[in-house]
């Protein structure tokens, strides 16, 4: 495991956490609305609960508030619901093959990673370690209290969708998983399993044939046709270059994946309360719509925006107003939520017709197009993104222009990724165009539609599945193959211990200056839960502080290492509110050290001091889960 616990403890304890503080709650709200318990909604729901009641503990500043709610949640289970048990759908049992594959698969690439080795040193997974990074470090962030700050920027608050960050914490404080254990392991199996459930609800649901329920659990590992160019270019990680896979969200815990299976719990929920199952399916719709957008706030605009195009075209207009209302209000007040700071670059949104074509080029090698070469190229670029989802176009409209409340919403949003997409620019890192998260969104529910098409234009036939298969699965095999042989960076072992010698001698919340530019993440931030002054690991901080701040801030850093004077150096650590110092390798200090740096920790390079004048006071143990050796 990540802290170097013994694994099975860690499955029991994450266990018990999630069924006392997300699946009870989540058949107990269904029990609350009056309705007959689906299991698609359990885990939608439930994450949706533990979020916000971990919130309110925060917010409150109460930590015994979250157990007090879980149980609470719990106890919803003896709430007098409908009689007649569960509603009916796709067996339950039809979720194990696809979850056993994904299971097997993540084995194969994920759970294997950003763990201690026998030896003791880190096994740091390179394909997303500067994402992870940040998330390990808004968890700990949500571990230490509320606001968070922005991972390392010290005291710079963070403006952020952190539903299924508080999720994470609640988990690290109450249950003591650690956040890299989360990311790499339980979060994504338990999000794969709310993802496969309500997937397979939702084509039960809309009448989309037995072909796409039975194929819905399988459909996030289909990809598009990026093999093509990915041979004639010779480039690797084909999955990844045109945008729209869901497979790197599903295997690097991006909050995507928990927010898509909440708006389709919205779907589902519509579809039931349509066929009459109960009003109290609605007020359920309309608590998940409200949550996406904390989970992810570009599926949560992305399902408004289906929700009132549906309400534009749909007689059923009160029901969709019923979550469309709560949905827009609960994401106009994350975006008042998050508007940056004077100065800041924040997120750019701008008009940029398609969009993704020269990024798409630049991921293959290719150099920029313009005029009519980019509208060529656009064309070539959204065959080769949509593949054989392509098929699923004409069913999906016919959804949206012509079936109900529930239909008509998920028609809109199987075909809205790819307009906005192709004409939408979103960024906050400059280097990165994160408008790719409508197409990932939208292609997962377009495969439903193709998997339905599919079935109903020829009887399925071993011919046809190796022809399917032939289209939507090289650029997954190859990347699964890459994923599975692609070898940990080790960070030795003195180096997990020096971060445990931190963390048992600070407390949360401890500032710790390092050099700013880690050879890959800051390892205070992630393996010791702790802030670090500055760290210039990826590239949004323009969306939390202006250019001349974050220079200031970076000339502040190296001032402490290259001042020769140690009242100097006091000075620059006080005013940055630095209370630790962590020196790795040959890195050192100019002034003498004697008086001002006392070693908590010194090995193989690795060293851990106290910055004596600004010693912290004794902390409160069990503040984050693990407690600390302070007293």
């Amino acid at each position: 495991m990540a802290d170097g616990s013994d694994p099975f403890l860690a499955i029991a304890r994450f266990l018990v956490f999630v069924a006392v503080a997300v699946a009870a709650p989540g058949v107990g709200l269904q029990r609350l609305a009056r309705v007959r318990s689906d299991p698609a909604l359990v885990l939608p729901l439930g994450l949706t609960f533990c979020a916000c009641a971990y919130w309110l503990s925060l917010a409150a500043g109460a930590p015994l508030l979250f157990p007090l709610l879980a149980v609470m949640g719990a106890l919803t289970l003896a709430a007098p619901g409908v009689p007649g048990g569960r509603t009916e759908g796709p067996p339950v049992r039809g979720v194990l093959l696809p979850l056993a594959l994904l299971v097997a698969l993540f084995a194969l690439t994920q759970y294997r990673v950003n763990r201690v080795g026998a030896d003791g040193a880190f096994l740091l997974d390179v394909g997303e370690h500067a994402d992870t990074a940040l998330h390990v470090g808004v968890t700990w962030e949500l571990v230490a209290g509320y606001p968070p700050q922005v991972p390392g920027l010290a005291g710079v608050p963070m403006r952020y969708h952190v539903g299924s960050h508080l999720v994470r914490a609640a988990a690290a404080r109450w249950a003591g998983i650690h956040p890299y254990d989360a990311i790499s392991r339980f979060d994504i199996t338990l999000w794969a399993l709310a993802l496969v459930l309500v997937l397979r609800a939702t084509a039960h649901e809309l009448g989309l044939g037995r072909a796409a329920v039975g194929l819905a659990g399988f459909l996030p590992l289909a990809s598009d046709l990026s093999f093509l160019p990915g041979l004639v270019l010779g480039a690797q990680w084909w999955a990844l270059r045109l945008g729209g896979n869901f497979i790197e969200a599903l295997f690097f815990a991006n909050s995507i994946t928990p927010a898509l299976a909440l708006a389709l719990g919205v779907v589902t929920a519509l579809a039931r309360a349509e066929r009459g199952e109960g009003r109290g399916f609605v007020v359920l719709a309309a608590v998940l719509a409200a949550g996406t957008g904390f989970f992810k706030v570009f599926t949560g605009a992305q399902l408004l925006l289906s929700l009132a195009i549906a309400w534009l075209v749909d007689r059923g207009r009160s029901t969709l107003l019923a979550a469309l209302i709560p949905g827009a209000v609960a994401l106009l007040s994350l975006a008042l939520g998050t508007v940056s700071p004077t100065g800041a670059g924040g997120v750019t949104v701008a008009l940029v017709p398609f969009a993704p074509v020269n990024p798409a080029r630049a991921a293959f090698g290719l150099p920029e197009v313009r005029g009519v070469a980019l509208l060529a190229w656009g064309l070539a670029w959204a065959v080769l993104s949509l593949g054989l989802r392509a098929v699923g176009i004409p069913g999906a409209w016919r959804a949206l222009r012509e079936g109900g409340t529930a239909r008509s919403a998920l028609g809109a949003f199987a075909l809205g990724g790819w307009p906005l997409g192709m004409l939408l620019s979103i960024t906050a890192d400059p280097r990165c165009d994160e408008s790719f998260y409508f197409l990932q969104a939208s292609g997962v529910v377009l495969w439903l539609f193709a998997a339905s098409a599919i079935r109903q234009a020829t009887r399925p036939t071993a011919a046809l599945a190796l022809a399917a298969a032939l289209f939507c699965l090289p650029s997954t095999l190859e990347f699964l193959a890459r994923k599975a042989t692609q070898p940990p960076e080790r960070l030795p072992a003195a180096a997990v211990e020096a971060m445990a010698a931190l963390r048992a001698d600070s407390c949360p919340g401890d500032v710790v200056i390092t050099r700013p530019l880690p050879r890959y993440v800051p390892l205070p931030v992630v393996l010791a839960g702790r802030r670090v002054a500055f760290s210039n690991y990826i590239g949004y901080w323009r969306q939390f502080i202006a250019p001349e701040a974050l220079s200031e801030r970076d000339r502040l850093v190296r001032s402490f290492f290259r001042a020769t004077d140690a009242h100097r150096a006091i000075d620059v650590a006080a005013r940055l509110g630095a209370r630790y110092a962590y020196l790795s390798g040959q890195q050192k200090v100019d002034f003498d050290p004697e008086g001002v740096l006392e070693p908590v920790f010194s090995r193989d390079g690795e060293r851990v001091y106290r910055i004596v004048p600004l010693a912290s006071s004794p902390c409160d143990s069990g503040s984050d889960g693990w407690g600390s050796s302070k007293r």
